[in-house]
């Protein structure tokens, strides 16, 4: 009886412990090859989103990081209360991508990596998608956007097509 007891706390613990790393984001060390440099998250993070979109767009909880040397790699990730959120963000970005009053090209899903959607602006190739409650936004050398968005999690499924 001792023994399992002490088993069930041990697995409430580690439960615990889980449901609490749940609450931020986390960018891998290593992405595409390349190390992790930098991190930004909050209200910087939001900020430099902002600055990318030219918008207020990003919640709090973002997290800005880059990786190999300057204008290699950058990734975004912002996470909304939930996936509808996050689509709902992802649409509104989207749609201001489309209408040609941005820096950016108009963006178009890449056959080869469906759900993501590629687009060229002032500082480079991009690629994103909503995955769950997240929205990705891959910037840089386009063979590293690529194999980046192979080792993130994949697109919600049923999103703009």
């Amino acid at each position: 009886m001792r023994r399992s007891l002490a088993a069930v706390l041990a697995v409430a613990l580690a439960g615990a412990v889980v449901l609490g790393a749940c609450g931020r984001l986390a960018v891998p060390v290593r992405l595409a090859g390349l190390h992790r440099a930098r991190v930004w998250t909050g209200e910087r993070a939001a900020r430099m989103a902002a600055e990318l979109h030219g918008a207020a767009v990003a919640p709090r909880d973002t997290t800005v990081a880059e990786y190999g040397r300057p204008g290699q790699l950058r990734m975004w990730v912002s996470r909304y209360p939930d996936e509808v959120h996050a689509m709902e963000a992802f649409a509104r970005m989207f749609e201001r991508l489309r209408s040609g009053r941005t820096p950016y090209s108009v963006p178009r899903q890449l056959q080869q990596l469906p759900g993501r959607w590629f687009t060229v602006g002032p500082d480079g190739h991009n690629l994103l998608w909503t995955s769950g409650a997240a929205v990705y936004w891959l910037q840089g050398e386009p063979d590293a956007i690529l194999r980046a968005a192979e080792e993130l999690p994949p697109p919600t499924r049923g999103q703009l097509v």
